[in-house]
């Protein structure tokens, strides 16, 4: 069983790079929301993010715990909780976009009809 638990852990050198990484992110992030470059709803996905990284960095055997629930290799846990993470970002990038194109078209046919209210406008009075 302790062969096990050996086979799941990180490098001290990778657990204090993730560790490290996490919390410059995690400051980064807080310094982007502070001068107003990142709105906060954005800023929870990064925080998450950090934190998880945090987590790992702080409390590898986690990732072994899982790996040895599921029966599968550390890297194919890391692989799949990577390929989760990078889905969840574009399907909110997906839902961010799509609702930035309805209001985008919303708004051009709005400047549209109030184009065409201008004209008429200064057709009326050109003819007065």
């Amino acid at each position: 069983m302790m062969e096990e638990i050996h086979q799941f852990a990180l490098q001290p050198s990778h657990r204090l790079a993730i560790t490290i990484l996490s919390v410059v992110l995690f400051a980064l992030v807080l310094e982007l929301v502070r001068r107003d470059f990142l709105k906060e709803r954005y800023a929870l996905l990064w925080l998450a993010t950090s934190a998880i990284g945090l987590v790992i960095g702080i409390l590898p055997g986690l990732i072994g715990q899982f790996a040895r629930i599921f029966h599968f290799q550390m890297i194919t846990i890391l692989f799949v909780i990577s390929f989760l993470y990078i889905l969840g970002i574009v399907l909110g990038f997906s839902i961010i976009i799509s609702r930035l194109t309805e209001r985008n078209r919303r708004l051009a046919q709005e400047v549209a009809l109030l184009g065409n209210r201008l004209e008429r406008l200064e057709e009326s009075h050109g003819d007065a």
